[in-house]
């Protein structure tokens, strides 16, 4: 009797589903986190209509790293931030004409609590030069796959604006 007692103990424990919930957990964080190194592509729809010349390309691709900023604090934030670099030469598209950022710095952001699924996109919003007078601000959706959206700057010459992707880097994979 204490034999059967003890098999169904151990069978209510295996099919009481405890241990599928830090699995669900661990994939929406890992789905969510944006911190590494990331293959991005940008692609122009519509250069400054104001612009001396012609962009020399249509499409980039290059790298952006994230890290988590720890250094946010406080119930009130609304967002979780990752701060990053940048290699884009977002010249040949026409941007950055200004040049007066120190580094090619970018800030994501990020919903804390989406109350997402596993099967809904995050929506992500990335800015690079955010202290620049030429921001380029992508928006896109964070699904197991990548980032994907689209990007808009604003600047003295009009606005231009374009899509993007964000792949998880693969140094045997060609982005572009």
């Amino acid at each position: 009797m204490r034999k059967r007692a003890s098999l169904l103990a151990l069978a209510l424990i295996a099919c009481s589903g405890a241990a599928r919930e830090p699995h669900t957990y661990a994939a929406e964080a890992a789905r969510a986190s944006l911190t590494g190194a990331w293959d991005a592509s940008l692609s122009l729809t519509r250069p400054y209509p104001l612009g001396m010349s012609s962009p020399s390309a249509r499409r980039i691709c290059g790298t952006i790293g994230f890290v988590a900023d720890h250094r946010r604090t406080g119930s009130d934030q609304a967002d979780a931030a990752s701060l990053g670099v940048y290699d884009l030469d977002l010249s040949r598209l026409g941007l950055n004409w200004l040049a007066d950022s120190p580094f090619p710095s970018a800030l994501a952001t990020a919903p804390l609590d989406s109350a997402a699924s596993l099967y809904r996109p995050d929506p992500i919003t990335i800015v690079l030069n955010p202290g620049s007078s030429e921001r380029i601000v992508l928006l896109g959706s964070h699904d197991l796959v990548g980032i994907e959206g689209n990007w808009v700057a604003q600047s003295a010459r009009g606005t231009a604006s374009g899509s993007f992707s964000l792949r998880p880097h693969d140094a045997a994979r060609r982005s572009c």
